[in-house]
């Protein structure tokens, strides 16, 4: 049996997994801003498809990672718009681009395994060595930092948290909760295309169903690493924290032989608890903030004048 914790064993199931962090951190911004995409999972095959496609058609590599990039922007832009301007509910939005998007790369593959471009500049986006590790992890360990730091340090990271708090308040702190979301679901389409262009170029093949499922490890990992399904809490470092906890409990079951349905029914169970949870914290919090009731001191001097007569 592999070492688990062998340098060589860490790094290559940590550079396997890269569009799991890149998508989690897209997914933990649009969760924080109050709503959900579960398109990213099929939004990021397809853009490994397209991606690919433009490399194989002789391309630029620039031009072959615009075209990845671009596709995850576009699904990320029309959620967004759809969801905002026709106040439609997010769940049932993503999960229709989801199976748009899962559709269109059938048609590109044609059910054929699309492989081998022979560009090794657009091959070497991911397979590059960086300091002894990949380019793929460097570039999304950049993600990652970057959209925290726009969290966090920015004013529009603070009304992207605060628009997730709740409609109402933020309505009244004057914010646009609607075009806020446009950027998080942008935001989160567009890592998605790029974790798209990371994995094309790491595997140079794309087949129809690539990346299934991806979007209920990043929502798991998400929960994990403490944002809020409700929104308006957790962090992006956080969110790529619970993506490594559970990246590396794959890998121990891989490398135990453990069936892969038991780390599915572990993201499902995540995913159950952090709505149980988050569900019961914002009781507490409803509770702490509701004001018990005064009563009348006249009313409660009565019984004590009545006693003394």
């Amino acid at each position: 049996m592999p070492s688990f914790a062998d340098h060589d064993s860490v790094r290559y199931y940590l550079n396997e997994e890269v569009p799991i962090f890149v998508i989690t951190a897209g997914l933990a911004l649009v969760i924080i801003a109050g709503g959900i995409d579960l398109s990213v999972g099929a939004v990021l095959g397809l853009s490994a498809g397209t991606s690919l496609w433009a490399s194989m058609q002789g391309f630029n590599p620039l031009l072959s990672v615009l075209v990845g990039i671009g596709t995850g922007l576009t699904f990320g832009l029309i959620n967004g718009l759809v969801i905002v301007k026709l106040r439609l509910n997010d769940f049932i939005v993503t999960l229709g681009t989801l199976n748009v998007a899962a559709g269109l790369l059938v048609v590109l593959t044609d059910h054929v395994q699309l492989v081998g471009t022979r560009d090794q500049s657009f091959l070497g986006i991911a397979g590059s060595s960086v300091g002894g590790v990949t380019s793929a992890m460097v570039l999304a360990g950049l993600v990652i930092a970057a959209l925290h730091l726009v969290l966090v340090k920015t004013a529009i990271g603070r009304r992207i948290r605060a628009s997730g708090m709740g409609s109402a308040p933020a309505l009244v702190a004057g914010l646009d909760v609607g075009r806020l979301k446009i950027y998080a679901y942008l935001v989160s389409g567009g890592l998605a295309g790029f974790g798209g262009v990371l994995l094309a170029a790491r595997l140079n093949s794309v087949q129809a169903g690539m990346a299934g499922g991806y979007e209920l490890i990043a929502i798991a990992a998400a929960v994990l690493g403490g944002v809020s399904l409700v929104g308006g809490r957790g962090g992006i470092w956080q969110a790529a924290l619970g993506a490594l906890l559970l990246v590396t409990l794959k890998q121990g079951f891989r490398l135990m032989g453990v069936d892969p349905l038991i780390f599915s029914i572990i993201t499902g169970v995540c995913i159950l608890v952090g709505v149980i949870v988050d569900r019961g914290v914002r009781r507490f919090a409803l509770t702490l903030r509701t004001p018990k009731p005064v009563q009348d001191p006249a009313i409660e001097l009565q019984p004590a004048t009545s006693k003394g007569r």
